[in-house]
Protein backbone atom coordinates (compact mmCIF):
# COMPACT_ATOMS: atom_id res chain seq x y z
CA UNK A 1 0.00 0.00 0.00
CA UNK A 2 1.26 3.45 -0.82
CA UNK A 3 2.01 6.00 1.81
CA UNK A 4 -0.67 8.67 2.34
CA UNK A 5 2.07 11.26 2.08
CA UNK A 6 2.16 10.68 -1.67
CA UNK A 7 -1.02 12.78 -1.77
CA UNK A 8 1.19 15.84 -1.27
CA UNK A 9 2.26 15.42 -4.88
CA UNK A 10 -1.37 15.72 -6.06
CA UNK A 11 -1.77 19.30 -4.78
CA UNK A 12 0.48 20.99 -7.39
CA UNK A 13 -1.03 18.90 -10.18
CA UNK A 14 -4.53 20.04 -9.25
CA UNK A 15 -3.32 23.63 -9.01
CA UNK A 16 -1.80 23.49 -12.50
CA UNK A 17 -4.85 21.83 -14.03
CA UNK A 18 -7.25 24.30 -12.42
CA UNK A 19 -5.38 27.36 -13.75
CA UNK A 20 -7.71 28.11 -16.70
CA UNK A 21 -10.79 27.82 -14.52
CA UNK A 22 -9.73 30.18 -11.73
CA UNK A 23 -10.95 33.71 -12.44
CA UNK A 24 -8.47 35.34 -10.06
CA UNK A 25 -5.61 33.74 -11.99
CA UNK A 26 -6.89 33.70 -15.56
CA UNK A 27 -7.56 37.39 -16.06
CA UNK A 28 -5.90 40.67 -16.99
CA UNK A 29 -4.16 41.01 -13.63
CA UNK A 30 -0.56 41.68 -12.69
CA UNK A 31 1.02 40.00 -9.70
CA UNK A 32 4.46 41.29 -8.75
CA UNK A 33 4.62 43.03 -12.12
CA UNK A 34 4.10 39.91 -14.22
CA UNK A 35 0.90 38.36 -15.59
CA UNK A 36 -1.03 36.45 -12.96
CA UNK A 37 -0.96 33.16 -14.89
CA UNK A 38 2.83 33.29 -15.07
CA UNK A 39 3.12 34.12 -11.37
CA UNK A 40 0.69 31.28 -10.54
CA UNK A 41 2.74 28.79 -12.57
CA UNK A 42 6.00 29.98 -11.02
CA UNK A 43 4.48 29.61 -7.56
CA UNK A 44 3.31 26.07 -8.23
CA UNK A 45 6.57 25.10 -9.88
CA UNK A 46 8.22 25.84 -6.54
CA UNK A 47 5.27 24.11 -4.84
CA UNK A 48 5.90 20.98 -6.89
CA UNK A 49 9.47 20.88 -5.65
CA UNK A 50 8.32 21.37 -2.06
CA UNK A 51 5.69 18.63 -2.40
CA UNK A 52 8.20 16.16 -3.80
CA UNK A 53 10.62 16.97 -0.96
CA UNK A 54 7.81 16.26 1.54
CA UNK A 55 7.01 12.95 -0.13
CA UNK A 56 10.67 11.96 -0.11
CA UNK A 57 11.08 13.00 3.52
CA UNK A 58 8.04 11.14 4.83
CA UNK A 59 8.41 7.99 2.75
CA UNK A 60 10.27 5.34 4.66
CA UNK A 61 12.03 2.53 2.83
CA UNK A 62 10.50 -0.92 3.27
CA UNK A 63 12.46 -4.13 3.79
CA UNK A 64 12.17 -4.89 0.06
CA UNK A 65 13.78 -1.56 -0.79
CA UNK A 66 16.67 -2.26 1.56
CA UNK A 67 17.30 -5.71 0.07
CA UNK A 68 17.16 -4.19 -3.43
CA UNK A 69 19.74 -1.61 -2.37
CA UNK A 70 22.02 -4.30 -0.96
CA UNK A 71 21.72 -6.31 -4.17
CA UNK A 72 22.43 -3.17 -6.21
CA UNK A 73 25.46 -2.32 -4.04
CA UNK A 74 26.88 -5.82 -4.42
CA UNK A 75 26.34 -5.62 -8.20
CA UNK A 76 28.16 -2.27 -8.34
CA UNK A 77 31.05 -3.72 -6.32
CA UNK A 78 31.26 -6.72 -8.66
CA UNK A 79 31.31 -4.45 -11.74
CA UNK A 80 33.97 -2.16 -10.31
Amino acid sequence: MRSPHVLWAVVPVVAFLSTPFLSFVNGPHLWFGIPSVLAWCLLWTAGTTAALVLVEHFTHPTDDDESDRKANDSYEEAVA
